[in-house]
């Protein structure tokens, strides 16, 4: 952004954008962490009480954190 969109922008939503993307990014990782946190724990439970095999539990949980580091890579 060149410096008359940032004026107008600050000037609109009262925020620098600087400050604003930090908290996009921010709240998008958290929703990011809690999901592959929700998605561990639910292949967990599956292992635990026989519906999964240990290979497909693994899987699961290694997909979920692939995920994590691919979107935290492109947030960055």
């Amino acid at each position: 952004m060149n410096s008359v969109q940032k004026q107008a922008f600050l000037a609109g939503s009262g925020v620098e954008s600087a400050a604003m993307l930090l908290a996009i990014k921010s709240s998008l990782i958290v929703l990011i962490l809690i999901w592959t946190t929700w998605v561990a724990i639910g292949a967990f439970r599956a292992w635990r009480f026989g519906d999964l095999e240990i290979y497909d539990f693994l899987w699961q949980v290694m997909r979920a954190s692939i995920i994590l580091l691919v979107i935290g890579f492109y947030i960055q």
